[in-house]
Order: C-alpha cells, then sequence, then structure tokens
C-alpha cells in the first residue's frame, strides 16, 4: 500500500485532536462578583443576583457559540480527511486482493477505519470463480500494529475479528466441493495475526437426490499465534439439530495449529450430541462419495439400523501435513439412546435406554459396554476391531438377557429361518452370547455362540407335544454351524432331556437328537401331537399313565426334510380301556418300542402284564399304518381270574352284550383275546380259547340257572362273519341236576341269534319250580301236568333261536332221550315207577309246541299195577298228547281201519304174564282231559293174585278184556267209563266173595275148575265200578250177577242162579254166593271185597226187566261156549306162537 498519499491527512487529524483535546480541558466558570465604584451605596440583593445571572449566560452563550465555531470547523476538516483516507484504504484493498486471495471473488460494501485506528470491512461476499457463494462476513475488524505503520509506515495486521461469518461449504450432485478449486496462498508471512470469530457459522450443504444441510452455529473461535507459524485454538459452537425440540449439541475444542508445516492437532467435545436419522442420513450421504473406496468393513450395514441417541463425542484429529490421512481418535460416550433395527420390516425392533461407549480411531474400533433394552431384553455389546487389515480382524462379544422368542424374533431371522421357526414356534425367553469374527472374505460369522433358553416352551409343527420351562444349553462348535444340544424340558409336569448335536443348523440341518424322560404321563396331549391315525388308535386305547421313554430324533441332510423318530420304553402304572373293548385294565408294565418315519409308522408292545381287580392279564400288540392311511392293529391277551360281571359285560359291543343278557355269564375266565382292526373298518374282538371256572349261566329264552360250571370254547367269526360262540365242554350243575354239554352260539349281522347245545347231558334232572319257570308258558302247563315228581336224565340236541329284537318270542328245536329211573308221572292218570327212556323230536314256535317221540319203558305203575316192557309212539301238538295212534279214536264208520292198526304205531305193555295195548290222547292244561281206550290179552290170573293179593290164592285164568276211559285231572272221581273183562278157564272158587256164596248156598267145597269162564260188564264213573252184569259160568252151575263197587273196595252185588242137582262152587274175581237150588235163588253180597258178607235174598219179583237179565241163564248148553268181547273200538286178537304156554292154555279151551 502506498503510504506517503495519505501522511497529510493523517498529521492533520493529530493537530485537530489535539486541539480538541486543549478545548476539552477548559475549567468550569466560577462565580465573579462585580461592584460600581461609581456608585456608593450596595444594590439590594435581588438585583445583584439578577445582574450576575445574566453576565453568566452571555458568557456561557460565547462560550458555547465559540465551541460550535470551532467543532464544526474540525468536523468538516476531519470529514474530508477521513472521507479521503477510507476511499484511499479500499482502493489499497481492492489493489492487493487478487494476490491476497486468489480463485476467490471478495466483495464488501465498505472499508474504512474506525476511531480505533482498526480497518472495517462491512458485507464481505466470497464466491468462486463461476460465482459459487463460499462465505459471507457482515464485518470483519482488522486491527493493525499502529507503530509500525506510524514509524516504518509498515502495514502489520495484528488481529482479524470475523462477526458472525458464515461459511458455505457445498458439494454438488457429483461429488465435487465449491472449494476444491481454489489455490493455496502462497503466503511469506514471517507473522501470523491473532484470528477471531464471533458468533459464526459453518453451513455444509450436500446436493444428492434428498438434499442435505447442517450447520454450526454461534461458533466463537480463537486463533492466537504462538511463535512464527504457529496457532493455539480454542472455540466453542453448537450444532444445530433440524429437530428444534431437541438440544443442540455444545462443541469445545482447543489444540493447535503448525501453518507452515500444514500440521495441526485439535481436541475438544461435542456435549449432549444427538445422533438422529437425519444427522445418519447426512453422514451416509456425506460418506457416499467414498464408499465405493472404501467398502463397507464392519459386521452390519450403517444404513440397516436407526440411531436415535444423546451422547458426549470427545475427539481428537490431527495430522503432520495437509496430504497426510487425518490422525484421529473418536469417543463417543451414549447417555441415552434409541437403536432401531428393521427386523421385522414390519413391526421394527427398537432397543431404548441405550448407553456405552464407542472408541474409533485408524486403525481400531472399540466397543466398550453397549448396552440397551428393549422392554425386558437387555442387549450388550463388547468388541475390539483392528481396522488396519482387509478384510478387518478382531471380535464382537454380543449379549442378549431376557431375548422375547417371539413372532418379532421370526421376522429378525433370515427368511430361509423362518420356516423352522415356524415348525418348532418357540416362545418364552432366552439368553444369548456370541461373537461375531470375520472370516478370510470379509463376512462375519457368529462363533462360539451359546443359546440358554429360560422358561420356553415350543410346540413342533408335527409333532405339537408343549414342552415347557425349557432350560439348557445349545452351544455353538467353534466358527462352524454345528450345535450341541443339552436341553432340558418339563413335559407334562416330568423333566426330559434332550442332548445330541445339530451339523449345519439352518434349513437344510442334519441333526441327531436323543431325549430320555421318566414318568412321561400319558395324556390328553400327547393324543393332540401324534398324527390323526396314531391318535385315533390311541385314543381308543384310551391309554392313561406314564412311560419311561428313550427316544433319538433323526433327521437328513438336506431341505424339506423330516424327523424319523425311534422310541422305546417302558409303561409305568398304566391304564387302559380300549373303546372297541372298554375293560378297565390297570397297573400294566411292559415294554414298547416304535419306529416313526416319514412314510410309515409301527409300534410294538411286548411283555405286557396288568390287572383288573384279581384278574392279571399278560400279552403284546402291535399297531403300523401309513400317514393318512390307517394300517393293522392287534392286540393279544392272555387272561387268568377274570371275573365275567357287569363290568366285563359293559365292555363288550352291543351284540355281545345283548348275547351275555341272552346267556347271563358269571365265574372266572381264563383264555387267550385277540383284537383286531384292519384300516377304518370295525374292531374285531375274538376268544380264540377260553376256560370259565365256577361259573354261573341263565339263558334269558330258558332262565335255567346253572352253578359251578366249568366250560371251555372259543369266540370269534364264522367263515360268513357271523359271531359264533363254541363250547368245547361245559359242565354245571343246577342243585343235584349236572349238566354236560357242547354248544355253539351264532349271531348273524341281524343279531339274530341261534344257540345248539349237541350233545346235551342232564343228569339228574328235577322238575321243580326252577325249571318251570324257566319253561314258556304252555310248556310249563304241560311239565306241570306230566309233573315229574323224582329226577330224570336228558341226551340229546336243544336248539335255540331267537331275534335281535327281544320283543320276537324264542323258538326251539329239540331231539332228546329222556330217562326215567323210578319216577312218577301224570298223564291224565297218576304213572308211578316209571323207568326206561323216552325220545322225543320237536320243536317250539314261541306259541306252541309239536313234538312226536317213542317210550321204551321197562315198567311204570298205573293205580297200583305195574306194567313192564311199556312201548309206543306219542305226539304232542299245541296241548294235545297222544300216546299210541290216533287212528283208534276215528269214528266208528272208520272200524275197518282201527283194525288194521299195526301194533309198532300203538302203545304196548305187559302185566301179569297177558299184553296190554293202549291209544290214549289227552289235552294237557291245568285240568287235562284224557281219553284211554286199552285192550288185555293172555293175562295170568294166578299172577295177578299173586302180584296183588294179599293172601293169593289158587286162583287161575286167563283174562282178556278192553276198557274205555275219560277223565279229567288226576282225581280218580272223574273216571268215566267202560269195559269188560273175560277170564277163561275161571278157577275162582278161592275168592272171598265166591266162598261165602257157597258157603250161602250149601254147595259144599268147589271143584277147581268150578267155572269154564266168567265174563264181566261194567261201567265207571263216580269213583265206583258198576256191574252191568257178571257171569259165572260152569259145567253144573251158572251165577249171574249185577251191581256196584266203589274203587276203595266196597262191594253191593246180587247174584241170581238155579240151583241144579249137584252142588258146585263157582269161583269169579270178586262174586256174590246166591243159592242155587232148582228154583230161582238170589244171594245179597255186602262188605269189604276182602272180607264180603254173603245172604240169601228172598224170591225175587220177576218182572220184565229182571226176566229180561236172566234169560241168559235159559240156556245152559249154549252159555258153556266161550263169548265174545264186544270192544266199541274194536278188539285186535294177538296171535301167539304154537309152542308158547298162552297158544297152548287158548287151544285148550277151546277144546274143552
Amino acid at each position: 500500500m502506498d503510504l506517503a498519499a495519505g501522511r497529510r491527512p493523517f498529521a492533520v487529524l493529530r493537530r485537530a485532536a489535539h486541539r480538541l483535546r486543549r478545548l476539552a480541558a477548559i475549567s468550569h466558570p466560577r462565580r465573579i462578583f462585580v461592584v460600581d465604584p461609581c456608585r456608593c451605596r450596595m444594590a439590594s440583593e435581588g438585583h445583584v443576583m439578577t445582574r450576575l445571572r445574566t453576565e453568566w449566560k452571555r458568557t456561557l452563550w460565547g462560550l458555547v457559540g465559540l465551541l460550535l465555531i470551532t467543532g464544526g470547523g474540525a468536523a468538516i476538516w476531519v470529514h474530508h480527511v477521513w472521507s479521503h483516507s477510507d476511499r484511499l484504504l479500499e482502493q489499497a484493498v481492492r489493489a492487493n486482493l487478487d494476490r491476497l486471495t486468489p480463485g476467490i471473488n471478495v466483495e464488501f460494501s465498505s472499508c474504512r477505519f474506525d476511531l480505533l485506528r482498526r480497518v472495517r470491512f462491512d458485507d464481505v461476499e466470497l464466491t468462486t470463480v463461476d460465482g459459487q457463494p463460499l462465505a459471507s462476513v457482515p464485518r470483519v475488524i482488522v486491527s493493525i500494529d499502529r507503530e509500525a505503520l506510524a514509524r516504518r509506515q509498515q502495514l502489520l495486521i495484528q488481529k482479524v475479528t470475523l462477526h458472525e461469518p458464515r461459511l458455505r461449504l457445498a458439494r454438488d450432485i457429483r461429488g465435487g466441493w465449491n472449494w476444491q478449486d481454489l489455490a493455496p496462498e502462497q503466503n511469506g508471512r514471517t507473522m501470523f495475526p491473532e484470528w477471531t470469530i464471533d458468533r459464526g457459522q459453518i453451513e455444509i450443504a450436500l446436493d444428492a437426490d434428498s438434499p442435505q444441510v447442517r450447520s454450526l452455529s454461534n461458533l466463537n473461535l480463537r486463533l492466537v499465534p504462538a511463535g512464527s507459524d504457529r496457532y493455539l485454538v480454542d472455540g466453542t459452537g453448537q450444532i444445530e439439530n433440524p429437530d428444534a425440540s431437541s438440544p443442540e449439541a455444545q462443541l469445545t475444542l482447543s489444540g493447535h495449529w503448525q501453518v507452515t508445516e500444514n500440521d495441526f492437532s485439535i481436541s475438544g467435545q461435542l456435549g449432549d450430541l444427538v445422533i438422529e436419522p437425519s444427522l445418519h442420513e447426512f453422514i451416509s450421504t456425506l460418506s457416499s462419495g467414498t464408499a465405493d473406496d472404501h467398502p463397507n468393513r464392519l459386521p452390519f450395514q450403517a444404513t440397516d439400523v436407526t440411531l436415535a441417541a444423546l451422547g458426549d463425542l470427545d475427539f481428537r484429529v490431527s495430522s503432520r501435513q495437509l496430504s497426510d490421512d487425518l490422525d484421529y481418535k473418536l469417543l463417543l460416550t451414549l447417555k441415552q439412546g434409541r437403536l432401531q433395527l428393521p427386523y421385522p420390516s414390519d413391526q421394527p425392533r427398537i432397543i431404548d435406554h441405550l448407553s456405552g461407549q464407542l472408541y474409533l480411531d485408524p486403525r481400531h474400533l472399540q466397543v466398550k459396554t453397549l448396552s440397551g433394552r428393549e422392554l425386558d431384553t437387555t442387549l450388550t455389546v463388547n468388541g475390539l476391531l483392528e481396522l488396519t487389515t482387509d478384510p478387518p480382524t478382531g471380535r464382537l462379544d454380543v449379549a442378549l438377557k431376557n431375548l422375547a422368542i417371539d413372532q418379532r424374533l421370526r421376522g429378525s431371522l433370515p427368511e430361509q429361518w423362518q420356516p423352522l421357526f415356524d415348525v418348532y414356534s418357540p416362545s418364552g425367553r432366552a439368553d444369548v452370547s456370541a461373537t461375531l469374527q470375520p472370516t478370510g472374505n470379509g463376512l462375519w460369522r457368529f462363533s462360539d455362540s451359546v443359546f440358554s433358553p429360560k422358561n420356553c416352551r415350543i410346540r413342533h409343527a408335527r409333532f405339537p407335544y408343549p414342552l415347557e420351562n425349557i432350560t439348557g444349553t445349545l452351544t455353538q462348535k467353534g466358527r462352524t454351524k454345528d450345535l450341541l444340544v443339552e436341553i432340558d424340558a418339563i413335559a407334562s409336569g416330568r423333566p426330559i432331556h434332550f442332548r445330541g448335536q445339530v451339523l449345519n443348523a439352518g434349513p437344510a440341518a442334519q441333526s441327531q437328537i436323543n431325549l430320555s424322560v421318566d414318568r412321561l404321563p400319558i395324556n390328553q396331549q400327547l393324543f393332540q401331537a401324534v398324527s390323526p391315525n396314531v391318535r385315533r388308535s390311541l385314543e381308543a386305547m384310551k391309554l392313561a399313565g406314564a412311560a419311561d421313554v428313550r427316544g433319538r430324533l433323526v433327521r437328513p441332510p438336506g431341505l424339506n426334510q423330516k424327523l424319523t423318530t425311534t422310541l422305546n420304553g417302558r409303561f409305568v402304572d398304566v391304564s387302559v380301556r380300549y373303546q372297541g373293548f372298554p375293560w378297565l385294565v390297570e397297573k400294566i408294565g411292559g415294554e414298547f418300542t416304535a419306529a416313526i418315519t416319514p412314510k410309515d409308522y409301527s409300534w410294538h408292545f411286548n411283555k405286557l402284564a396288568g390287572r383288573h381287580a384279581t384278574a392279571s392279564l399278560t400279552g403284546s400288540g402291535n399297531f403300523d399304518g401309513r400317514p393318512g392311511h390307517p394300517g393293522h392293529f392287534q392286540l393279544d391277551l392272555e387272561t387268568r381270574r377274570v371275573p365275567l360281571d357287569a363290568h366285563l359285560r359293559a365292555a363288550c359291543s352291543k351284540e355281545l352284550q345283548q348275547l351275555w343278557d341272552r346267556v347271563r355269564l358269571g365265574g372266572l375266565l381264563d383264555g387267550r383275546v385277540e383284537i383286531r382292526r384292519h384300516g377304518t373298518q370295525p374292531t374285531h374282538v375274538s376268544i380264540p380259547r377260553f376256560t370259565v371256572d365256577s361259573g354261573t349261566l341263565q339263558l334269558t329264552g330258558f332262565p335255567y340257572k346253572l352253578t359251578d360250571a366249568q366250560a371251555t370254547g372259543r369266540f370269534g367269526r364264522s367263515d360268513d362273519n357271523q359271531r359264533r360262540l363254541t363250547l368245547t365242554s361245559f359242565v354245571a350243575r343246577h342243585g343235584p341236576t349236572r349238566v354236560t354239554s357242547k354248544g355253539v352260539l351264532e349271531i348273524d349281522r341281524r343279531t339274530d341269534w341261534m344257540l345248539r347245545l349237541d350233545p346235551l347231558l342232564c343228569e339228574g334232572l328235577v322238575a321243580d319250580n326252577d325249571l318251570r319257570d324257566a319253561l314258556p308258558g304252555r310248556l310249563r302247563d304241560t311239565v306241570a301236568s306230566l309233573n315229574p315228581e323224582r329226577p330224570f336224565d336228558l341226551e340229546g340236541l336243544i336248539e335255540l333261536r331267537g331275534a335281535g329284537d327281544p320283543g320276537f318270542p324264542i323258538t326251539a328245536a329239540w331231539n332228546l332221550q329222556t330217562r326215567l329211573p323210578n319216577n312218577r308221572l301224570s298223564a291224565g292218570v297218576q304213572l308211578e315207577n316209571v323207568t326206561g327212556q323216552i325220545t322225543s323230536r320237536g320243536k317250539w314256535y314261541g306259541q306252541h309246541a309239536e313234538m312226536t317221540g317213542h317210550f321204551a319203558l321197562e315198567s311204570a305203575s298205573l293205580w297200583g299195577y305195574r306194567f313192564r316192557d311199556i312201548r309206543g309212539p306219542f305226539q304232542y301238538r299245541n296241548h294235545d298228547l297222544v300216546l299210541g295212534s290216533s287212528q283208534a279214536f276215528a269214528p266208528l264208520n272208520g272200524r275197518r281201519a282201527n283194525l288194521a292198526i299195526p301194533l309198532a304205531e300203538r302203545v304196548t305193555a305187559r302185566a301179569v304174564g297177558g299184553l296190554f295195548t293202549l291209544d290214549a290222547q289227552a289235552r294237557i292244561n291245568k285240568q287235562s282231559t284224557y281219553h284211554v281206550k286199552m285192550n288185555l290179552s293172555e293175562a295170568k290170573l294166578q299172577q295177578f293174585a299173586r302180584q296183588y293179593l294179599r293172601d293169593p290164592k289158587n286162583l287161575k285164568g286167563v283174562m282178556r278184556g278192553w276198557l274205555d276211559l275219560r277223565g279229567k285231572g288226576n282225581s280218580p272221581s272223574t273216571i268215566t267209563g267202560r269195559g269188560q273183562l273175560q277170564i277163561s278157564p275161571a278157577e275162582l272158587y278161592e275168592l272171598p266173595i265166591v266162598v261165602q256164596l257157597f258157603d250161602v248156598l250149601s254147595l259144599g267145597p268147589p271143584q277147581q275148575t268150578a267155572f269154564r269162564y266168567a265174563q264181566c260188564d261194567f261201567q265207571l264213573a263216580n269213583s265206583r265200578f258198576r256191574f252191568n252184569s257178571i257171569d259165572l259160568v260152569g259145567n253144573s252151575l251158572q251165577l249171574r250177577g249185577r251191581g256196584e263197587a266203589t274203587f276203595a273196595g266196597q262191594v253191593g252185588l246180587d247174584f241170581y242162579s238155579m240151583l241144579p242137582q249137584s252142588r258146585l262152587p263157582i269161583p269169579f274175581l270178586q262174586p256174590l254166593i246166591a243159592p242155587l237150588t232148582t228154583g230161582w235163588v238170589a244171594v245179597r253180597v255186602d262188605g269189604k271185597a276182602n272180607n264180603p258178607q254173603a245172604r240169601i235174598r228172598p224170591a225175587p219179583v220177576f218182572d220184565d226187566a229182571l226176566r229180561g237179565f236172566l234169560s241168559a241163564l235159559d240156556n245152559p248148553a249154549g252159555r258153556r261156549q266161550l263169548p265174545p268181547l264186544n270192544a266199541p273200538f274194536g278188539h285186535r286178537r294177538r296171535t301167539f306162537p304154537l309152542t308158547s304156554p298162552a297158544a297152548r292154555t287158548i287151544d285148550s279151551g277151546r277144546r274143552r
């Protein structure tokens, strides 16, 4: 700058200033008292004061006027000098700007000296050559060395003060800065001024897709020279925050700057630095220009996280030379903050209460106790990274406490891990510790990770059995993806342990896990976890209890692979109530194995043992199948002492219950039970063998209770799918009755049933009330009418049939042999001492019965008379019983047919040496009615006398006759009928009645052959015999009588005769002795048959009736011929061999 031109103005300014100081130094005027010498008298005090004030005013105004004149002139002169100096200064400054600021256009509104001789620049604007603004300073104060300027005319700038400067650093969209083209100043200074920035502002503007602007405001900075080329730096400022609600960061810095060597070192602190997304975006945009040159070397992308925090940033930045890289040290102390992670994207994770320290220098990145919280989850990070290597080395230790395992965590996982998360559905919390270390290719991997669940819960998608209170560890082996599994959990209240390893953890992992649990409950949770087919099988079994389980879960490597599960264990206090056979079996023990693959499953049960009350069971079983296709279920049980009670009945199927109700089983069962099910078909229960001991049996259709039963047999299905119960042996008792049998019980699809007992043997069967009550109504009446009073035996076949509807009656068929040992029956008449066999074959139709048969009795007694060798057929239909042939009861016009009835079709019997043939029909009910037709031939009187008379006499003769009886019930008083009896020859002389007749008639001892024959014609009614005629015919004597005799033996007979010249006794069965004279004699016989009393009656009065009755005596010679018997139903004469005694007797009688 040329200072010669300005010497004069400065000199003038100095002189003017000197004068002004002298003027200002004038002392204040003092009070002046004026005395008028011309006047001798003193003015009054008021007048004096007025004059003094007037003088003072004049003096003061004079001085003021002088001052104004002097000041105005000086001001005019100063203004003239000042205005010319500012103009000269501005000209000098502008002339040197190009040299001082190369590449920068500097504009200012004014440049002048202030009163303190400082140079002041107003409205300074700095722009680039192309017009881009760099900075603006409203006021610049430059202080110069006045002494050097005065003495040596040397301009030395001592201090530069920038008031409210604004520096704008801008980067265009191409990454170029507005200051990059500025040339450095060639400074040859030997002394640097002091710089002061007062309330400055630095603005950094980034022109990008999203323009970013950041400002440093209220910058108060001092650069104090400390030597010839060194500055001491000290300053404060504020980092503006776009969010007005957040505090502004306070900047303090200090350091030094070695100007000539471009060496500096600045340290300081940003207090209460607000780190928010816009700052992150600004830094990202600021560093985007160098991103390609410096790829990310950290284990995370800075753009992936959003940090909002408040902290203090301590920094130190230094550089040896401007071209060298900066040497910096940054320590960020987070006081509070929030970190937002974009995982999952729909609900980002927010970690708040962030605190800790981050240290960064060109060689290291260190994380010191960086911790934060997300709800109850605590994150802690420590680590040290070496940034000098490429890729960087080091480690980061990450610890998570109380990490919530939920859907948000699932969203935070890599996409390929999310299906695995869905498979296990974990929940709960866990502690995670892991180390992040870089690999050779620059990727960061976890190593030595430890996952420690706390009270977690998982439910596998394909085996949704809940595991709770999960604890333990999943430990990563080094940097590999292999995990060591040591997990403990609670399953249904029982501890379960998992040990194993997972190789290549992830969607394609390979794993092998061993599990063990004791007393694992078999409950509904387990049923819900298995596949539907297995669940149906387990639910059908209704398992309950616990099991000790050892298992292995194996997953082959690869994507979408499924587990293969193998299990083995034993049951502990298990109970089973199988749905197809809900009979409770308790305290089951045994072993089981299972193999469950993605394609099929198989379960095996061995050494099973259980109890039901006093019963014990052992067995084995298995079931298998494929997913969606139930397979085969099989359970084989060996039973001992199983009670056949209501519990077992309730366990049977509905059909078996109906069978049970019809059979009413009881007792103890030993046997083998087989339960089968194929696919979705119904379950089948079969008993291939069983033994019943101490059993009871009572058929519904025949409720005759059998006790002490012992049976063997089997139960199953026949070839035509009918349920069949087969009794291979059966022994039971009912009181004294013993029943043995074999049999088959079948039930068809319509639940119609058939019971066949073949062979059946009932020994000692008693027709008591129990048997009668067991029979259907009409059969009951039949048995009650027959009324067998003593035990008898049955042997043969019985078949019962019934419908599924209990309303339908039970039908029966039989083919039986009845053995009667000395029994007593009622077949219209009372039969006693019945011994023999009756064979019957018949059917019961539910309302009536049909039966045919044949009896072969050794002996029987009727009314005290014993018969033997009783044979003949019988028929029974709807209460109608026919013994012999029904043709015997045909009308009289069919007599010819009646006479042709073969003996094989009639009932025959032998008694007293003769043959009896019988045909009878009866209506069997409560008041049975009967009709009997019987023939007698060739019976021996002497045998009759020996067997049935108390004092057998020498009675002889052959008896023939017939009898036609009708009756009702068992009372003799209801018997009616008629008959004839013929004895020839009739040796009856020792009969009491004949003896009495001979004595009364005084005929003397009778001859042994007194009568050629004796014949009577009688009727039965009112419990008595009515004799229509009694003929005693001999060679010399004939008697004809009539009368009555009761069943009790009372007789009342009248005999008539014409006595011949010789007196001959006349023997006859129960005769009356009448006097025989040459005239008519009448004899009356009364009393007991065994002790009769005879007396002669007066000669009777002959009337027509008596004359007709006695007319038979008019022809004695004709009467000596044996008269025929007039049977109303036809008498069939039996032909005997010529050599038989009966034939010889008949032939000799005929000759006589």
